[in-house]
């Protein structure tokens, strides 16, 4: 966890924090365990499952075939490699006719792609790491100030500045909401203009056209 979070750093954290931490050094570790890479053993064993189901890449020899893909798989891992032979025996792989073998590029580009969403959750992890710090350090600022707010001698304070501030202003007199009795609201009806309603469907371009 020390790469992601330096234990000087981590001794200062708040316990809500290590915790957080923690928990992050796990799950990333646990990533990191999932990307080791296979045995090259694994990859031609995989290659051979796909060979016995798809014809043969024209124009391209079978040692040739092996050697490109134990290079191009050299870094994935084993569960990556097994998925992306299911997605390719499947039928799940666009632009794939399902006829003849994958190159080596379509079959580690499809293994990579699986891989993806974990590597991009093992991203998002470290730089969640990274703001640890900067995420207590806000906590305690923002505790700090409120508990400067809750201070009396600082809301005394505060309230002098105001009164300075304010003084002189005219004060605004609030008037009282008075209900109208019936003989009043009946005045005030009497003087209202009906609203009148014209409709502005004579006013569209389908109906003027056809006029």
């Amino acid at each position: 966890m020390a790469d992601l979070v330096p234990q000087d750093q981590f001794d200062r954290l708040p316990e809500k924090y290590r915790q957080r931490a923690r928990e992050i050094g796990a799950r990333v570790a646990a990533i990191d365990a999932m990307m080791k890479p296979s045995n090259p053993l694994f990859v031609g064993e995989t290659v051979i499952r796909m060979f016995r189901q798809f014809r043969e890449q024209p124009g391209v020899s079978n040692v040739d075939m092996a050697s490109e893909y134990r290079t191009a798989c050299s870094d994935l891992p084993e569960w990556a490699l097994s998925e992306a032979a299911n997605d390719f025996l499947a039928g799940r792989v666009d632009n794939h006719t399902g006829q003849f073998m994958p190159t080596c590029a379509e079959f580690a580009k499809r293994a990579r792609s699986i891989m993806l969403p974990f590597l991009s959750e093992r991203a998002a992890l470290r730089t969640e790491a990274s703001k640890l710090v900067e995420r207590a350090t806000d906590d305690h600022k923002r505790h700090l100030i409120d508990m400067e707010r809750q201070d009396p001698a600082v809301r005394k304070r505060v309230g002098v500045l105001v009164d300075v501030a304010t003084a002189g202003a005219a004060k605004r007199k609030v008037l009282p909401h008075v209900r109208l009795n019936d003989a009043g609201q009946r005045r005030i009806d009497a003087l209202k203009r009906p609203r009148q309603e014209v409709s502005k469907l004579e006013q569209t371009k389908i109906v003027k056209g056809r006029s």
